[in-house]
């Protein structure tokens, strides 16, 4: 018996970790920790179940150590596998992009997988309607989109890129910022009805307000006085919070509050007047900024050039922001000219 309990049988001093299990085992073992369960592995992969639960049986050989452990419903990192995977997801991604070098080199044609994390508003609302065009023009390169409001860690997750919208958290990898996004405060029709419509920020403590956030804690929307740029910023509250922009604009669409969120979120319902802008005299983003900022984050870093797969992928986003920017600039929907006069409830 081996005085090392922490070592498995079959491990020999000395022998290289992962060698003789092989890179397949080592792209089995990430593949089932990412799909949380070896089921689902083998639907993404094709492999079987068995095949899936040998190749990481034999990587726990080779490198002396136990890094799943199992129970009937799921699998979970032990302290060994969670190092383990991190240097794995270098590999994989280390592979990748040697054979994107390659395949630039050789001839200029995106293939291969691109992995891509983005908000669950910009994959539905901006990209959706892009990518049968961006397919049809890049046949050989596959995606795997995955929508997240919540920032996902982008190396240990295996993305090549994450795209984020907001303040970027200090990071050594490359970042370029794609555009910038004017958010808007609006109301709809229904609701200004019934409650009328707010004319400056302090109005807001008497208006329910259909907040979005991630992290729980108070809310401040701020704003400036379009007349000589003065912000100001003001508490907001209401009985519906969430973390989703887009669920934000059906609520808002159904009059249950006044929602302030970025326009390319509420596209179609600004254009046919489901929603309209209310505090004409004020801007949600100061007039030096002009909106919320968007990002692509890479995997590489600042001085690595992308690879090519990731380059036309990020050029197609610059595309649809910019069209968006100025489709939203020249067609936003005004209120309405029969506004309603203030009832008792917003006095």
């Amino acid at each position: 018996m081996s005085n090392n309990p922490g070592r498995l049988p079959g491990h020999h001093p000395g022998q290289h970790p992962g060698r003789g299990a092989g890179f397949e085992a080592m792209q089995a073992f990430v593949q089932v920790v990412r799909s949380l369960g070896f089921t689902q592995a083998g639907r993404v992969t094709g492999q079987s179940v068995s095949t899936l639960s040998r190749l990481v049986r034999e990587l726990e050989v080779e490198v002396g150590a136990q890094l799943l452990t199992r129970t009937t419903r799921r699998i979970h990192l032990t302290e060994a596998g969670a190092l383990y995977l991190a240097h794995a997801e270098s590999l994989i991604a280390g592979q990748r992009a040697a054979i994107d070098a390659v395949t630039e080199l050789m001839g200029g044609v995106p293939r291969g997988t691109l992995r891509v994390s983005m908000p669950v508003a910009v994959g539905e609302r901006l990209l959706g309607p892009r990518l049968p065009g961006f397919r049809a023009q890049y046949p050989e390169l596959s995606l795997e989109l995955d929508l997240a409001d919540r920032n996902v860690p982008l190396v240990q997750g295996g993305f090549d890129l994450v795209v984020r919208v907001g303040r970027l958290a200090d990071s050594s990898l490359r970042a370029q910022m794609l555009g910038r996004v004017p958010r808007r405060i609006v109301a709809s029709p229904a609701f200004i009805a019934q409650h009328g419509a707010p004319q400056s920020p302090s109005d807001l403590a008497r208006f329910q307000c259909i907040t979005t956030r991630v992290v729980a804690g108070p809310v401040e929307w701020g704003f400036f006085r379009k007349r000589d740029g003065v912000p100001e910023r003001v508490p907001v509250a209401g009985q519906i919070v969430t973390s989703s922009p887009a669920l934000a604009v059906q609520l808002a669409v159904r009059g249950l509050g006044v929602l302030r969120t970025i326009e390319w979120v509420m596209r179609e319902e600004l254009r046919t007047g489901a929603l309209v802008e209310v505090m004409e005299d004020y801007a949600c983003d100061a007039p030096d900024v002009g909106g919320v900022p968007t990002w692509v984050v890479y995997a590489q870093g600042p001085g690595d050039s992308p690879p090519l797969k990731s380059r036309v992928f990020v050029g197609m986003v610059q595309e649809v922001i910019a069209e968006e920017v100025l489709a939203n600039a020249s067609g936003r929907r005004k209120p309405t000219a029969r506004k309603p006069k203030r009832t008792d409830s917003s006095r």
